[in-house]
């Protein structure tokens, strides 16, 4: 899983020197992660480029009560009810796909568990078989599909796990960075920063109550500013998880997936 902000530009940003110590990094490195989690999290998806592979569909189709047989085992009357599916669209969990690598098709992979499951053969053809939602070109003139949603033409199966799908999704470092022209993912970038920072400046408020220093307005901080010994364990608690400010959440709203996943 790759970084949505380099550790460098959050300690820029703490304006620590370039002589930062191990303990310094080590902070600011949990934070950064922290910060990364919980935007993950409200977001559904890793927005930072990559592949992914998915099984598809999630959950099973509707049960097709005329499609209803009999059958015998041993010394038992069997009721065989079909699946139907009825579904054009299946919904990725990241967000935007840049690409499909392969996609395979196999009613009886069971998710991959099947020795020689998704074989060649089951290897479908995009812009024949299935086509992204594709709604935007990227500056480099490369198809974009923001809502992450693939379209069969007919019907993708009932079967649970039968669709594999290898893909790439996400955004690039110069979108994450609001260097392109077509994709501004900044947004996504400058949360990150924001709470990383924010939980930082929590250690050290949490820090400086908890050593005794006067209280008052602190009109800038530094890590370096004091200096401290705390383990990992404590660390932890004084940084926290926690969630996203209101206002964060508010500056990620174009960005969350919110489909639901089939």
């Amino acid at each position: 899983m790759g970084r949505i902000l380099d550790i460098s530009e959050l300690v820029l940003e703490l304006g620590l020197s370039s002589t930062i110590t191990d303990e310094e990094r080590a902070i600011a490195l949990s934070a950064l992660s922290r910060a990364e989690s919980a935007v993950r999290k409200h977001l559904g998806y890793d927005p930072v480029y990559a592949q992914h592979t998915e099984m598809l569909p999630t959950y099973g189709g509707a049960y097709n009560a005329d499609s209803n047989s009999w059958d015998i085992q041993g010394n038992q009357a069997v009721s065989s009810i079909a699946l139907t599916s009825g579904c054009k669209r299946l919904q990725l969990q990241h967000l935007p796909i840049r690409s499909i690598v392969s996609l395979h098709i196999d009613t009886a992979a069971y998710s991959g568990t099947v020795v020689d499951s998704f074989a060649a053969d089951t290897l479908k053809t995009e812009g024949v078989d299935f086509w992204p939602n594709y709604d935007l070109l990227d500056s480099l003139g490369n198809k974009v599909c923001r809502d992450g949603q693939l379209i069969s033409n007919g019907a993708w199966p009932a079967v649970v796990g039968s669709v594999k799908v290898v893909y790439m999704a996400g955004y690039l470092e110069a979108e994450l960075h609001g260097q392109d022209s077509i994709l501004d993912a900044q947004p996504i970038l400058e949360v990150v920063l924001y709470e990383a920072v924010r939980r930082v400046r929590r250690f050290a408020l949490s820090k400086k109550s908890s050593l005794g220093f006067r209280a008052g307005t602190i009109l800038s901080e530094s890590l370096g500013d004091y200096s401290y010994s705390v383990d990992g364990g404590s660390a932890s608690l004084l940084l926290g998880s926690g969630d996203l400010t209101p206002d964060s959440k508010d500056k990620l709203s174009t960005f969350v997936r919110m489909a639901y996943d089939l």
